[in-house]
């Protein structure tokens, strides 16, 4: 399967626009339905931390993990990064690999609002890998 080359093609293969928090309750609950293991590595938070975390995962809660040093929040982090898609797309030459629908730089905020009638032509084939490496190398540019 090709990926889309501009936000007219991602918008027609239907990629959802949704916020982190949204692709997180989504991909848990996908891992949920299918039995998969969530936090593989954490060992004896099963009955008490875990299941307070999915919950705040699934009611959307911004989430702060506090604890003695040693109580295993670095290693969570690290694994909730697992439940992010694989790779997200950017619009295309942007330094910090803006959001196609949704940019926030200026220089991709004025690129859209110079090409307001034709802003499907824009280019958003950059996709990112983002659970493997966290700083977002291209992987198609």
């Amino acid at each position: 399967m090709t990926r889309p080359a501009t936000i007219g093609e991602l918008r027609a293969a239907g990629y959802p626009d949704r916020t982190v928090k949204e692709e997180l309750r989504a991909n848990l609950l996908a891992r949920l339905s299918s039995g998969g293991t969530l936090f593989p590595g954490i060992v004896g938070f099963e009955e008490s931390v875990l299941p307070t975390l999915e919950r705040g995962i699934l009611a959307g809660h911004d989430l702060i993990l506090l604890g003695e040093r040693g109580q295993a929040k670095t290693r969570l982090i690290r694994r909730l990064v697992d439940l992010l898609d694989e790779e997200v797309p950017a619009i295309a030459g942007c330094e910090v690999n803006d959001h196609p629908y949704r940019p926030i730089c200026a220089r991709c905020r004025h690129l859209l609002a110079e090409e307001l009638i034709d802003r499907d032509r824009i280019g958003a084939s950059a996709f990112q890998e983002r659970a493997s490496d966290l700083a977002g190398r291209d992987i198609r540019q």
